[in-house]
């Protein structure tokens, strides 16, 4: 029997790997058309997000038109889309003419947190907390083995999958500031960049 509490988090997770729409965009408006759209939606997501939060009856609202995905904690804080926005944005300004290192990034934020909150909730047991943030062990397993997958189907070698999974499991379990769907996708890309630097296979 599912619980309701592993529904709302499935809920959210498929709301959540729309992200994967950004990467589909990306490739198909190219960097400069990408990165207007995004502006504009960041600076329309933004303003609502700040009427909601000095407007109660327009953050009741919007929570409660919302209410199968979104946190408690976000009733009183911005909320996961504008740091997803900002995070694969980010992504794009910095390695958009490196097709690998976007894809690397925005898939593992979609799909690697996505895979930790699903199993952190369908069987995990050993909880872990550092600095007053828990994850499970299984959460965070299923994020690094995920993001590995995904990271060797993109075609990058296995020292690189290995350390970019790890890098985002990280970011995905430790207590980082603002939001970890900002740093998920810049820790990924940026790590296989350190490692692989400038090399043909992520220019194209």
């Amino acid at each position: 029997m599912v619980s309701a509490d592993l529904k709302w988090e499935f809920r959210r997770k498929i709301f959540h790997s729309l992200s994967l729409v950004y990467l589909g965009l990306y490739h198909l408006l190219g960097v400069e058309a990408f990165l207007l759209g995004i502006t504009a939606f960041m600076v329309a997501e933004g303003t609502l997000e700040l009427i909601r939060l000095k407007e109660p009856r327009v953050n009741e609202a919007l929570m409660s038109y919302f209410g199968g995905i979104h946190r408690e904690a976000e009733a009183s804080r911005i909320s996961g889309v504008l740091w997803t926005s900002l995070g694969c944005a980010a992504t794009v300004v910095l390695f958009g003419g490196r097709p690998m290192l976007v894809a690397l990034g925005l898939t593992h934020l979609a799909l690697g947190d996505a895979a930790a909150a699903l199993a952190g909730k369908s069987f995990g047991r050993f909880r872990v907390s550092i600095l007053g943030k828990t994850k499970s062990l299984e959460g965070s397993l299923a994020c690094f083995f995920v993001c590995f997958a995904a990271a060797k189907l993109i075609g990058f070698d296995l020292r690189i999958c290995a350390a970019s999974a790890a890098a985002a499991t990280l970011v995905e379990a430790l207590p980082v500031p603002l939001d970890d769907n900002l740093w998920i996708p810049l820790a990924s890309s940026l790590t296989a960049y350190l490692l692989a630097g400038t090399s043909a296979g992520l220019a194209g």
